[in-house]
């Protein structure tokens, strides 16, 4: 409530920060360290086996995760800083100074990082004899470890962020980075990088790799590592489950707008093609189907936007467990903001009274864009988002009395705060806003 929010009133602003979030983290997750692991793991097999041709084809891959990571990672990682400064500015406000010397530390890792990928790539061809090889490899294990150093920083403040923990009464650093979900979230994250980077490289493994005894040796690469992280995906996934809020387990289903059935078929459809595809790699790499290494590819894909999503609904109403709401609002500052007006406390709005304003609406549309733009749009593409789907048939007064009690029918949705006067401005908007006569209020 301290900064005002930027408004794509068609596409969403979760939605924004939703997509650039899941690319960044196929990249970051999939790309940066699955497949550096794998990356250095081909290496090594090559060298073992004295396979100049699997030598060559790992020194492909570290190619593509040079390119990848220090242009479309790069600027993804970015554009989250950039995407949830403007349209979340109080989470992101909070986030840092709970976390500064968690991101300081957290950069200085990420670029030695880039440093270490570059010098990895670029004396690829002068590593010659067996010595020069095995450092070579070694500096690649150092690349991998910097690589999941980055994402063990990152997994604190994220995790922080559903289950802060002590933090809340002790307003400790180490409290909210060694939260409740910070070892089970770190352990399911880097399992499933290696599940990630296994599916999409095969791939393209099967589609541009013709010959069969290369691509079988590849394979057994990633079936060795498939072996090891199917597993621990299950166990850490299944503790992570047993970490969070009971009410975040409760919404999950919902946060993916499945059924329950459909939920439990289309997650159950994807396990059993990832162990077919892993079973397939592991006994029979040299037939392996496209169709096959395709579908688990966008099956793997598509997971990890679905746990991204479910990942940040779960929250609601909070994006600060217990602590922020996810309109940026403080949970223990209700009862002042009630009695003193939100206007009054939102730093950025025209005036402090709805009085000031010259028409009650037009102060409506400053407490919507406060309490509600962060989640919902006047129209869009997302009908369950969009006040003017949502409202048809509603009237003035059944907005007046439901506003209130919201959150107490949705779980999800954070209480309204304020005034008599801006609860009856911010109904009078809506209704203005959601009729056919919108073009004053709209344009304002």
């Amino acid at each position: 409530m301290n900064f005002p929010s930027i408004d794509f009133s068609w596409f969403g602003n979760g939605t924004v920060i939703a997509v650039i979030a899941i690319i960044h983290v196929i990249i970051s997750h999939g790309v940066a360290i699955g497949m550096t692991v794998l990356t250095v793991s081909a290496e090594y097999r090559a060298m073992k086996k004295n396979n100049e041709k699997l030598n060559l084809l790992a020194k492909n891959m570290a190619k593509w995760v040079l390119i990848i990571t220090t242009t479309a990672g790069a600027m993804t990682g970015v554009g989250i800083w950039f995407s949830t400064t403007v349209l979340q500015p109080d989470s992101i406000g909070s986030l840092l100074r709970i976390f500064f010397w968690a991101w300081v530390a957290e950069w200085m890792v990420f670029i030695t990082e880039v440093v270490l990928l570059v010098i990895y790539f670029y004396t690829w061809d002068k590593c010659k004899t067996i010595s020069q090889r095995k450092k070579h490899i070694n500096l690649g294990i150092s690349l991998a470890i910097f690589s999941w150093l980055t994402m063990a920083i990152i997994t604190g403040v994220l995790a922080a962020k559903l289950t802060p923990g002590d933090w809340i009464a002790t307003k400790s650093f180490w409290d909210a980075f060694i939260n409740p979900t910070y070892l089970p979230s770190l352990g399911f994250r880097m399992f499933l990088a290696v599940i990630l980077a296994i599916t999409i490289l095969s791939f393209f493994i099967r589609w541009r790799v013709k010959d069969t005894e290369l691509r079988s040796e590849m394979l057994n690469v990633f079936a060795f590592w498939g072996a090891i992280s199917l597993p621990g995906t299950l166990i850490t996934g299944l503790w992570y489950l047993k970490s969070i809020p009971e009410q975040a387990t409760d919404m999950i289903v919902k946060s993916t707008g499945m059924s329950i059935t459909l939920f439990n078929v289309m997650n159950g459809i994807a396990f059993i093609l990832l162990v077919i595809f892993l079973f397939w790699i592991t006994i029979k790499p040299k037939k392996l189907p496209w169709i096959l290494s395709a579908s688990v590819c966008i099956t793997t894909i598509c997971f990890i936007g679905e746990f991204e999503v479910v990942r940040e609904y779960v929250r609601k109403p909070y994006i600060i467990y217990d602590y922020m709401y996810a309109n940026g609002m403080l949970s223990e500052r209700e009862d002042e903001i009630n009695e003193e007006g939100y206007l009054a406390n939102a730093t950025w709005a025209k005036y402090d009274n709805v009085d000031d304003y010259t028409t009650p609406a037009e102060a409506g549309r400053d407490v919507f864009v406060g309490q509600c733009i962060v989640c919902h749009t006047v129209d869009g593409w997302r009908s369950n988002r969009a006040m003017s789907d949502r409202l048809v048939g509603w009237a003035k007064e059944d907005l007046k009395t439901f506003i209130p009690s919201m959150h107490l029918a949705r779980p999800e949705m954070p209480p309204f705060m304020g005034t008599e006067e801006e609860l009856d401005a911010l109904a009078q908007y809506l209704i203005e806003v959601t009729s056919n006569d919108n073009e004053v209020v709209t344009n304002e």
